[in-house]
């Protein structure tokens, strides 16, 4: 039985024990993982069991960035959190999150995870619904799912865009 809530900044979602079974093997089952209930803190920010994690090697949207479709601003951004939503959500059980470590000893400081509903690595579902974009100096793992999503024309990819890691610099 699932429970959520929707508020500005996150959404919480709670599954009883019995969803938690599944196809896919229990996420537990590595000591070092992070598992529990996923409450969403940015498009590319999870916070599971206490531990909060940026999801490693990828850049989603902002969630207040604009993108443009035939040539009028749609928002992105707002709809990249949107879909974290719905991936949590549709998905459904516990996130399991296993600690990662940036190459970049500037990034070191950041919180990084690789994170898993289902079965299914969730900044992968992002990258692929053209949500995010792959962070080629944290990992390639992300590039040919930013491919797919770009040929598709799907999410962002659907007009120009803003890189959001230059959007961010923008705002500076």
């Amino acid at each position: 039985m699932w429970s959520w809530c929707t508020t500005a900044l996150m959404l919480c979602l709670g599954a009883t024990s019995a969803s938690a079974q599944g196809a896919a093997p229990a996420p537990d089952a590595d000591a070092k993982n992070v598992v529990g209930n996923a409450q969403i803190i940015d498009t590319d920010i999870l916070y599971v069991n206490g531990q909060r994690f940026h999801l490693f090697g990828i850049d989603a949207l902002e969630q207040d960035q604009s993108c443009f479709l035939n040539g009028r601003p749609w928002s992105c951004g707002a709809v990249a959190y949107r879909e974290m939503e719905k991936i949590l959500f549709e998905e459904g059980g516990p996130v399991a999150c296993t600690p990662r470590e940036d190459p970049d000893p500037r990034r070191r400081g950041t919180s990084w995870g690789t994170c898993i509903i289902n079965g299914k690595d969730i900044a992968d579902l992002m990258v692929r619904r053209g949500m995010a974009l792959a962070v080629r100096e944290q990992t390639m793992d992300y590039v040919a799912a930013e491919k797919v999503a770009d040929v598709a024309g799907v999410g962002a990819w659907q007009g120009p865009f803003i890189l959001p890691w230059e959007y961010r610099q923008r705002l500076r």
